[in-house]
């Protein structure tokens, strides 16, 4: 039908989906590896700033780094 699934518009870095990227995403992506929900499909590509295909610190420590760098 042509309409965007919440997977299609993301980006990347902004877990929370609030068209920024702070601490409040680095939070939600410990959350999502230290507690027991998982990450929305979306959450997950916005996540997963490296790009491999999982949420781990090495997406946490890109995504504290673009923070301090902007």
């Amino acid at each position: 039908d042509g309409t965007l699934g919440a997977a299609d518009s993301y980006i990347l870095g902004d877990v929370n989906g609030d068209e920024q990227i702070n601490v409040l995403d680095v939070v939600a992506i410990i959350g999502f590896i230290v507690g027991p929900n998982s990450p929305s499909e979306s959450e997950l590509l916005a996540g997963d700033y490296n790009e491999d295909g999982a949420l781990n610190v090495l997406d946490v420590v890109a995504i504290v780094a673009l923070i301090i760098n902007n």
